[in-house]
């Protein structure tokens, strides 16, 4: 069963001089509990297909249904509740909010639902979950590149999403960082039935994926 499905999708950025397609005719779907790899040269329309595919951006033209929900329908603010509730985000660049420490970035998501009682259990039980319940006081400054990220997958599972969608997610790590980051991923998908969608430049990380999905110039070629 098909958890996201993508249809006839565009994309194009306009401006006064210039209009540019980044997706054409892209149509995909990706079934649930399924470990999906997006690979493509810099500048394909990778990161733009992940940030549709996340709400995060419309399509120009076509159609995004998520857990059998027509996302076109939604107004802004039933959007914004429906990713915070059915999706997490794992970036290259971690997007950690510097002033807070490790709980308070990793109960973020919850600050915006009504149902996140019993935070604090909540929180720990991730943080222990990915080896960082004793980094729960520290600032990102004063973490490492992998604890980092450790934080970022913590922050995207804590609301229970049923998808995580991972830009690059080892993109700023070393090869065993980044091989631990791929087997926190990994046993989210097997163990926790998350589906994952991660873009990656990694050929030898999209291998242990289930599905390879390779795009050229906004579309997919294979």
């Amino acid at each position: 069963m098909a958890i996201i499905e993508l249809n006839n999708i565009g994309k194009v950025f306009r401006t006064r001089e210039i209009e540019t397609t980044a997706l054409e005719n892209v149509n995909l779907s990706v079934e649930k509990g399924e470990f999906l790899s997006i690979m493509g040269p810099s500048g394909c329309g990778k990161s733009t297909l992940l940030n549709i595919m996340g709400l995060l951006d419309n399509p120009t033209s076509g159609t995004v249904r998520i857990t059998d929900t027509d996302c076109a329908s939604l107004s802004d603010t039933a959007r914004a509740r429906f990713r915070n509730s059915n999706l997490g985000f794992v970036f290259q660049s971690f997007h950690l909010i510097p002033s807070l420490n490790v709980a308070a970035n990793i109960e973020l998501p919850l600050d915006y639902r009504s149902d996140s009682g019993q935070r604090q259990e909540r929180v720990r039980e991730v943080a222990e979950r990915l080896g960082i319940a004793h980094r729960l006081k520290h600032l990102p400054s004063q973490l490492s590149g992998g604890q980092c990220q450790r934080v970022a997958i913590a922050r995207a599972i804590v609301g229970r999403p049923s998808i995580i969608l991972a830009d690059e997610p080892t993109g700023n790590l070393d090869s065993r960082m980044g091989n631990e980051v791929m087997d926190l991923l990994h046993e989210l998908n097997r163990r926790d039935g998350i589906t994952v969608v991660m873009v990656t430049h990694n050929e030898e990380q999209a291998r242990r994926t289930d599905r390879i999905v390779r795009f050229f110039d906004g579309r997919i070629i294979n």
